[in-house]
């Protein structure tokens, strides 16, 4: 082939191929063009949403009015959580104050991604036959309308007629999703509308009989006052807690019931109470649904029956034990000036004394101000032994074990109805350098394995093992080390 030819026909085949490719640019534009046109938004509502004061919506036979309550923020504010609203026609229920906000935000800011129909003649194959339809009313007295069909077939997004205009759209789905509400949508569903930080008080019965009780105070923080009194596992307690203003009503089965037992609330398997300040809920469940996922239930007081999952109240089943901390009496070491503790026929005398850096101190105006300044020192004894000067911070180390181990007896079981009777055969008496002053602790045999525990002569309603006490870490193990170390040749 001569190169005149060749030459030719690579000239031939690159006009071919930039032609190829223009058509391909051409095409791709025209489909991103008709794309645009499909999906382009048209505005259908733009209203300031701080001014609307009124919302109604019609679903059905049902109509519900809200309006913004006086204590709402009628003039711009930062968040929608300033505005709040009241049903004030179309049932006695708490409304899902989140639900209505979105309402008013999603007319107010309305757009459309397509417009479908002009003068429609078959509303019935949107669904727009019968709509749910939603009014706002604003403070100048101005209204806006939007009728919600059904759903596209693609799911993508709902059928729309603004009546005024006689026009149907489609709006995205979520918009569509948040407009189209009933009862069920506008309804609070939560247990106890608080934060877990507000809870107050919880308490179980299961089966008639009460599992725990407890209660939150500003002086003593969450403790336990049924079956005992104790203090307060604070991550199960907690856990408990995110648990409970987590939990959410599924569905609402039968309004002004008769017939309880047909549910399980006649006698129900679980009752909840709950408080945050004065708001409290008492809540009832009952026999298990029939998809064995859900259970009977309903507030004391009221006479409405719904379905809550009675797996996301995950404290059920929680006994007592597992509440509490466990320790019958577990004070710092440093609020402690000494302790007499008796086992197997002797006692064992333990003694925290505290010393000033004097050196410092010297270096230092004597103030209120400079004294929290002046490091604190601590000498400890053990049956008169200055353990730090014998084996130094070694010998620190396992009289802090020791005494761990001594506080650090935990709760086996809980027996609160029964009157202990007899001699302790283990028993601490604490004495503190603040207004707890004395505290005795006393370990009475309940059996060949157990002891009551008792708290200043009372019974703490704990049982506790024998054997904790032999436990690596437990007092008579720690103890042998302790003194073992001290009495060992440098």
């Amino acid at each position: 082939m001569s190169t005149t030819k060749l030459y030719r026909n690579i000239a031939i085949l690159t006009a071919v191929l930039l032609a190829l490719i223009g058509a391909f640019f051409l095409v791709k534009y025209k489909l991103s063009s008709d794309e645009a046109e499909d999906y382009k938004q048209i505005e259908i509502y733009k209203l300031d949403k701080e001014k609307v004061v009124e919302v109604t919506v019609i679903n059905g036979e049902d109509t519900f009015v809200f309006k913004k309550s006086e204590t709402g923020n009628d003039t711009a504010s930062d968040t929608e959580d300033d505005d709040n609203w009241e049903l004030v026609s179309g049932g006695d229920f708490t409304i899902n104050q989140v639900r209505v906000r979105s309402i008013v935000a999603n007319i107010c800011d309305l757009y459309a991604t397509k417009e479908v129909e002009d003068n429609p003649k078959n509303l019935a194959q949107y669904g727009l036959d019968n709509p749910v339809t939603v009014t706002v009313k604003l403070s100048d007295g101005t209204t806006a309308q939007i009728e919600v069909g059904d759903a596209t077939p693609t799911a993508s997004g709902f059928y729309v007629r603004e009546a005024s205009k006689n026009k149907v759209y489609t709006i995205s789905y979520y918009a569509g999703d948040m407009l189209k509400a009933d009862e069920n949508g506008l309804r609070n569903k939560f247990i106890l509308d608080v934060t877990s930080q507000e809870v107050t008080e919880l308490a179980v019965t299961k089966n008639g009989k009460r599992t725990f009780k407890t209660v939150k105070s500003d002086e003593k923080g969450w403790y336990m006052v049924e079956p005992i009194e104790a203090s307060i596992n604070m991550v199960r307690l907690t856990s408990a807690l995110d648990a409970l203003v987590r939990a959410e009503v599924v569905d609402y089965v039968e309004k002004n019931v008769k017939d309880l037992a047909k549910y399980g609330l006649d006698n129900p398997s679980y009752i909840v109470e709950a408080a945050a300040g004065s708001q409290r809920v008492t809540l009832l469940i009952g026999d298990v649904k029939e998809n064995n996922a859900e259970s009977y239930g309903m507030f004391e007081g009221t006479d409405e029956v719904f379905t809550i999952n009675p797996g996301t109240l995950g404290f059920l089943d929680t006994p007592a034990l597992e509440i509490i901390d466990g320790f019958i009496y577990a004070p710092y070491i440093y609020t402690i000036n000494d302790l007499d503790f008796n086992i197997d026929g002797k006692t064992i005398k333990l003694k925290i004394e505290e010393v000033k850096n004097e050196a410092k101190a010297e270096n230092t105006e004597q103030s209120e101000e400079s004294e929290d300044k002046v490091d604190k020192q601590y000498k400890y004894y053990i049956d008169g032994i200055d353990v730090e000067a014998k084996k130094g911070e070694d010998g620190v180390s396992k009289f802090r074990n020791f005494y761990a181990s001594i506080i650090s007896i935990t709760a086996s079981e809980i027996e609160p109805e029964t009157t202990p009777s007899g001699d302790a055969e283990i028993s601490v008496v604490f004495n503190h350098n603040n207004e707890a002053g004395k505290v005795t602790v006393e370990f009475i045999p309940r059996d060949e394995r157990t002891y009551y525990a008792m708290k200043n002569g009372k019974y703490t309603g704990i049982v506790v093992r024998k054997d904790a006490f032999n436990a690596e870490d437990g007092p008579r193990k720690t103890y042998e080390e302790l003194m073992n170390f001290l009495n060992s040749e440098e």
